[in-house]
């Protein structure tokens, strides 16, 4: 006597409760498929076929390489080396120690700052003391001469990260370009390597 569970089903409630109908045709390649596919969505109680996992082929696309771009350079960072000396400024200033009396006069804000704290980024403070008649860091500040010192600047390719020109002062780079408005490269100098101008960012060089 049969032990499938198809049998024993026709035994249990008669095989006039059963009925054979054909669901598909298909030649001998796609029986396999055929049955999985069937199974899978009937999921017929009486059928003992182990459903076989079909595997997907696995279509591999070629890789396209082209030739390689070359590396360009590191690009130039924004440091005190070419931020300069902070002279462009061009004020002179006086500072008189409020405990001993001594004045001593200094070519810049920055030199100032350097000498009285250590650190010459804390010329805006010095600056502002001197213009307002204030202290700052134990000293009077004074301004005493104010000189128009031209400043390098150097452009920096905004495609090639590459140092284009060095130019001797801002107006001579708007010669350059013939231009007349200096705001826009003026911006560019204020945020160096993030607003370029005319292809390129701007910095402030301490070479002479």
């Amino acid at each position: 006597m049969s032990s499938e569970s198809l049998h024993k089903a026709f035994r249990e409630f008669g095989t006039h409760n059963f009925m054979i109908k054909e669901i598909d045709e298909c030649d001998e390649s796609e029986f396999e498929s055929k049955t999985n596919y069937w199974i899978g969505k009937y999921t017929p109680e009486y059928n003992n076929i182990v459903i076989k996992e079909v595997p997907v082929p696995v279509v591999e696309v070629p890789k396209i390489i082209g030739p390689k771009k070359p590396k360009p350079e590191a690009f130039v960072p924004w440091n005190d080396a070419i931020r300069g000396t902070g002279k462009h400024f061009g004020y002179r200033i006086r500072g008189k120690n409020l405990e001993t009396g001594k004045c001593s006069e200094y070519e810049s804000a920055r030199d100032a700052a350097d000498a009285v704290t250590g650190n010459p980024k804390n010329n805006s403070n010095i600056l502002l003391a001197a213009r307002t008649g204030r202290t700052a860091y134990g000293h009077k500040w004074q301004i005493i001469e104010y000189k128009r010192i031209k400043r390098p600047v150097i452009s920096v390719n905004k495609k090639t990260q590459q140092i284009d020109t060095r130019y001797e002062s801002i107006a001579a780079a708007l010669r350059a370009y013939e231009c007349t408005d200096k705001n826009a490269l003026l911006k560019s100098l204020k945020h160096p390597g993030r607003i370029s101008w005319k292809g390129c960012y701007w910095f402030y060089s301490n070479q002479s």
